[in-house]
């Protein structure tokens, strides 16, 4: 080794010119190309979930105005189910655009219920109290002593809707600000 040292002096400048800065343009290359990639993809991740929470918040302002309005002016109800079209399990709201929502929600104040909780909460509005919805203006079309029951239910139905488009609304808000930064979250 002492003897290619000792003939050839440039042998750092060579070793340097053939494997090193090949081997450093390609790191920074790849890492580059790689921190493009995520930033488009964390970009197009935020609006497919606008587009999701558009359809969500739809139904749900649909559904809450449903529920405003079920009483007609002579105090009759008016037999309308709530929509539910756009909720399709929890899975809806896929896990990419859960990321999103996490990342862009951790230093927000909540509006509603908790970004964090969105699965569950459209979950349990969907699942739960549409359903529920369904028994309790069936039982008023059937004509049951309803007045009463329904007083009490209209209120927690149109709290609970409103909690949940409040925090859809505040996501969708969110999410549309992250897909127009430079480095989105």
């Amino acid at each position: 080794m002492n003897t290619v040292c000792n003939q050839d002096p440039n042998w750092i400048q060579n070793l340097t010119e053939t494997i090193i800065a090949p081997f450093v343009v390609a790191a920074v290359t790849y890492f580059l190309f790689g921190k493009v990639d995520e930033l488009r993809k964390r970009k197009n991740y935020s609006k497919l979930g606008v587009a999701i929470l558009d359809t969500l918040i739809e139904e749900v302002k649909l559904g809450r105005d449903i529920i405003r309005n079920t009483l007609d002016p002579n105090n009759r109800v008016v037999p309308n189910p709530l929509p539910r079209k756009s909720w399709n399990g929890i899975n809806t709201i896929t896990d990419d655009v859960l990321l999103r929502i996490f990342e862009v929600s951790k230093k927000s104040k909540d509006v509603g219920f908790p970004a964090k909780e969105v699965r569950s909460h459209t979950k349990n509005y969907f699942d739960h109290m549409v359903p529920n919805w369904d028994l309790v203006i069936n039982e008023a079309v059937q004509g049951k002593d309803f007045k009463a029951y329904a007083s009490a239910r209209f209120s927690t139905y149109d709290k609970a809707a409103t909690g949940v488009l409040e925090m859809l609304d505040h996501i969708k808000t969110l999410l549309e600000n992250n897909s127009k930064r430079i480095w989105p979250k």
